[in-house]
């Protein structure tokens, strides 16, 4: 039996595709970490990650002006994934989606959405209290009320983790 080209071509992408995934796990690499850092005063932040998936919240914040202040970000794709075991760091590379919730002094509320292009980097520092975890995101800016206006861009939320860990090996 003889198989169409298109098909040679197919199975031969597709076996350099499952090769390159387990050559990753024949590494060994592992990344994956979870807990609480604060990215300002009195703004605690949550946040977990492994190789599929990163998020990121603020669960209630008050702001300068007295506005309440809720956030959310979560991976909607990873592009990549590199982990440097020596060094003890992943990078992680994709797109999310990042919602503020907004109530203002007035009663009235603002919810912001946007899909943003981001970046994850932890460090395990292989001791208690000294994990860091930093997440940076490109905001767009419009003529409306968004959260380039809340934050900037690239807007950069970091910290050294307080409960949780970081692993990377």
């Amino acid at each position: 039996m003889r198989l169409p080209k298109g098909w040679i071509i197919g199975l031969s992408i597709w076996s350099f595709c499952l090769t390159a995934r387990f050559d990753l796990a024949a590494e060994g690499s592992v990344a994956a970490g979870g807990g609480t850092y604060f990215v300002g005063p009195g703004i605690r932040t949550e946040f977990q990650f492994d190789s599929a998936h990163v998020q990121c919240k603020i669960g209630h914040s008050v702001m300068p002006d007295g506005t309440g202040f809720q956030m959310f970000m979560f991976s909607k794709s990873i592009d990549s994934v590199k982990i440097d075991a020596a060094a003890r760091t992943v990078t992680i590379k994709g797109t999310m989606v990042s919602e503020v919730n907004l109530r203002f002094t007035d009663g009235t509320t603002a919810t912001l959405t946007e899909t943003v292009p981001f970046v994850a980097f932890a460090k395990d520092s292989g001791a208690a209290g000294a994990d860091t975890f930093s997440l940076t995101v490109i905001y767009k800016d419009t003529p409306a009320l968004d959260q380039f206006d809340l934050f900037g861009s690239p807007a950069t939320f970091a910290g050294t983790v307080l409960t949780g860990n970081v692993t990377v090996k």
